[in-house]
């Protein structure tokens, strides 16, 4: 039960005891936890402070919420090696996911300076909009959103119909081999954000739900192919990375 005469917060508590139940496997993944008035009756406690341990436990990946069904108990979430380009079925594979992918729109839209610059490519050319949602064991957990100069772009959907009709797993990286275009290196920020109605729906997630979002521009030599910015379900992904120390680090401190 929660103790009332320490300095730790309630909704801290409640927290721990949830990750708790977790860790014992009295609480399985994707199972669904008793809703906030239960909590409420169990525990002894108002529904703010159940909200607030729900949303630092959905934080920590312990949790994830569902549109219009409630919260669950996170499952093992797919880890992505930062310091390699991965390829979308081979990442969740190799963890024992089954991969899908969905080609959630494709489309001609008017060029602009943004598009323009970051592509390099004049002002008269369209762009192709491709937008792709990936699927791990049926459950959405990856939405890609990729704007391509009008040539390369047509030529990269045409290899995702094909990709779709075959029922073959694929991210637009995947896609580079069955065009004349060779990518050769990618520049990426990560940062984190939460979702809104639009990514919600898309991805089948609560508003407000942690997401992993990776911007990207892919190069070949010095000429961009593809801006594109990725939507990863914090619930479901985990990035990691090996960083080595330089000499600088390792410089003794002088007496």
């Amino acid at each position: 039960m929660l103790d009332r005469n320490t300095q730790i917060p309630l909704y801290e508590q409640l927290k721990n005891l949830i990750a708790q139940q977790i860790n014992e496997g009295k609480l399985e993944p994707d199972q669904q936890i008793p809703s906030e008035r239960e909590l409420c009756e169990a525990y002894g406690v108002s529904r703010i402070t159940v909200r607030q341990a729900i949303a630092a436990a959905a934080n920590e990946g312990l949790l994830y919420r569902t549109q219009g069904k409630g919260t669950y108990v996170a499952g093992t979430k797919i880890e992505q090696k930062l310091s390699n380009i991965n390829n979308f079925q081979q990442t969740l594979v190799k963890q024992g996911f089954m991969a899908s992918t969905q080609l959630y729109k494709a489309e001609t839209i008017p060029n602009n300076l943004f598009y323009s610059r970051l592509l390099n490519v004049s002002m008269l050319e369209q762009i192709t909009n491709i937008q792709l949602i990936g699927f791990g064991n049926e459950e959405p957990v990856v939405y890609y959103d990729s704007y391509f100069s009008m040539h390369i772009g047509q030529r990269i959907l045409e290899s995702a119909q094909k990709a779709v009709d075959h029922k073959v797993p694929f991210s637009t990286l995947d896609l580079y081999m069955e065009t004349a275009v060779a990518p050769t290196h990618v520049e990426q920020t990560f940062e984190s954000t939460v979702s809104d109605e639009n990514l919600s729906g898309i991805l089948k997630i609560a508003v407000g739900s942690p997401i992993l979002l990776v911007t990207s521009i892919v190069y070949d030599q010095q000429q961009p192919l593809e801006y594109k910015n990725s939507y990863y379900r914090g619930d479901k992904y985990k990035f990691f990375l090996t960083r080595e120390f330089s000499d600088f680090n390792l410089r003794p401190i002088a007496d």
